[in-house]
This record gives C-alpha cells, structure tokens and sequence, in this order.
C-alpha cells in the first residue's frame, strides 16, 4: 500500500513541504503553521481526485495542466521548467477544478491582477505566456476544442539595458578578495564577474560551464550545448575566443578547482541565476547602484561596446551567439545612443568628429 503523503518543514526556505504528484510543493510559510500546510495538502488530494479520467474529454484546468507536465515538461530544458513549473502550480492551484469549457479570459486576467508581487511586466508576460502555452497545446493535440486563453495581451516591459563601467566597478569594489589565501565568497563572484564583461557570455552559459568545454591552450570555449541550438537548422557548437586575460583568469581557476564546473560558490556548489541573482542584489545595496543595474545588463555592456568601437554587426553577432543579425540589432537598442549615432554620421559624411 502506498504510503500517504505528509508535511514537512524545510528549514533553509522556511515552508512547510510535501512531495504532491511526485513534485515537491509549497504548503504553508512559517513554522507554527502546520495546521494551515496539511490543510492545503487535503485540499490538493481533493483536487487530484476530482481530475477527471485523461481521456474522458471533460477536463479540468488541473487535468490539463498535469497532462502537459507529463508529456511536454520533459522536452524542455531545465531552465525552462524552473522557470514554468511555479507559475502553472500557482494556476491550476486557483482555477484546477473548473472545467475548461467553462473557463474564460477574465479567469486568467484576474489571476494576474491577483499577485501583487509580479510588479515586473516581464514577469506578468512569462505567467501568462506559461499558461497559454499549456492550452494551446491541448488545442493542438486535440485535447479540447480551443483554447479559452487566446489572445489575451500583455505588454512588454522596459528592455534592460546596459551595465555602465561606472556601475561594474562600484559591484566589483563589494566583492572582497582573498582571506588567510583561501577565496571568499566575494571573490568568487568576482571571478565570474570578470568572465563576463570580458566575453559576453550569457550568465546561464557562464553558470554551467565545464571544463571539457575550456580549451586553454587554443584559447577558446567549446559549447555544444547552448540556447540557440534547438532553432538552428544545421546545429552546430557555440565558439566563444579568449582575450589573454580571461585565459589567465581560467587558469587560475583550474589550478584551486575540484569539480567539473569551471565557477562555483565558496560551497563549491554551482552558480545559478538565483543565487547569482541574489549576489547582485546584495552587491547594489551595498555599492549604491540602481536598482534596474541587472546581471544580464554586462552581456548588453559588452555588445554595445563593439558596436560603438566599430565593430560589424555580423561579427558581433557571432561572438555573442546570435542566430541572426537581426536579434544583434534589436539586442543593443542603439537607437537611444546619441553619441553613437553622432560619430557614425561623422564617419559617413567623411568628417572627423569635432572637426
């Protein structure tokens, strides 16, 4: 007989827990609340069990939802799943048990206007895009008749925009260097910090990277496995070519690193764009820097920074790992830098700026 699922308190996040439907779930927050967390875990176990048969043709928001989580979910890179799971768990928790025949784009209107906290319009676009995915989807497979969510509409927010050497090194002067000869937690950060201003690399791509992929003596990087890989027609590897200062700085990595991660934290743990993301934040506070200054603002310095030193969009495209030309463009927003633009027309007209 299996066994029946119960509470737990997970201390490092502060909820109680328990494993629903082979997924770890989020009950209750805060430690005197048991009673309210295995309340919320009978509510589940009535959800689950009202979910009608998958091939009764009357379905749930639930049963569509644990449909896709079964079939696409494991398609999709592990980014990508992080990134979905909490927002189609959120849904089907408010709307689970209605039926979709019954469901209507105010539904999903309102659940989005219910999370106070999703301030960002980037943040409202990707809840809403995970769930209109799900049932455009089941459209597509014949699930149901159509999808109830389409076409609703919501904004893109403000495109981030460049970190400002002035800013990079207010966040470098927060990261502390070496204590008793062993790196600090700073200095760690630091590391991958320097990383990518020096190469554009994506965060994520600089997280995950392994040294089977560093070749040192070549002075490149080797990735097989990157964002834009699924969409190319021919595959093939993304190159990324070392300056000498980023070879040093890999190779003094390796000479202290015991893993297969080429970064890691002062745990030895890997990087990823939570704590990453949390470093930043504290870094910000710390070095008075703007709260819009994200991480992925040094890959947009380092785009923007070969354009205005002359260099060609086709080029640049290649090392930042574009697909086409086309995202390189939309990706540097030159259109807002004045100076840029100013010296260019100097150059066409044939004139040397000042002159």
């Amino acid at each position: 007989m299996a066994r029946i699922a119960k509470p737990w308190f997970y201390k490092q996040t502060g909820w109680w827990m328990a494993y629903v439907g082979g997924q770890k779930t989020k009950l209750a927050e805060g430690k005197s609340n048991r009673r309210a967390a295995q309340s919320r875990l009978d509510e589940l176990r009535d959800l689950a069990e009202a979910n009608p048969d998958p091939d009764s043709g009357e379905h749930t928001v639930a049963s569509i939802i644990e449909r896709y989580m079964g079939i696409v979910f494991p398609t999709l890179g592990v980014e990508t799943r992080k990134a979905r799971f909490g927002y189609l768990q959120d849904f089907a928790e408010a709307h689970g048990d209605r039926r979709v025949a019954d469901c209507r784009k105010d539904h999903l209107q309102e659940w989005l206007l219910k999370h106070k906290s999703w301030k960002s319009d980037w943040t409202k676009r990707s809840a809403l895009r995970a769930v209109q995915g799900v049932f455009c989807w089941a459209a597509d497979a014949d699930l149901i008749p159509k999808n109830p969510f389409r076409k609703i509409r919501q904004a893109a927010g403000s495109p981030r925009r460049d970190m400002t050497f002035d800013e990079f090194r207010a966040i470098l002067r927060t990261t502390a260097g070496y204590y008793k000869k062993r790196p600090t937690p700073g200095a760690r950060f630091r590391q991958i910090l320097f990383f990518l201003w020096l190469t554009g690399c994506r965060p994520a791509e600089a997280a995950k990277l392994r040294w089977d992929e560093v070749d040192l003596d070549g002075g490149v990087i080797v990735l097989r496995h990157h964002k834009t890989i699924k969409t190319q027609r021919k595959p093939k590897p993304r190159i990324v070519p070392l300056v000498p200062v980023v070879v040093s700085l890999l190779r003094h990595i390796k000479r202290t690193s015991r893993g297969d991660r080429v970064f890691s934290t002062h745990r030895g743990t890997p990087w990823n764009r939570y704590n990453l993301g949390l470093r930043v934040r504290r870094a910000r506070v710390k070095g008075g820097v703007s709260d819009d200054v994200k991480l992925y603002g040094v890959r947009h310095a380092f785009g923007t920074r070969g354009i205005v030193n002359g260099l060609d969009i086709k080029t640049l495209s290649h090392l930042m790992g574009h697909e086409t030309t086309q995202m390189t463009e939309h990706y540097l927003h030159l259109a807002g830098r004045r100076d840029y633009l100013a010296a260019a027309m100097q150059t066409v007209s044939g004139r040397r700026p000042g002159a």
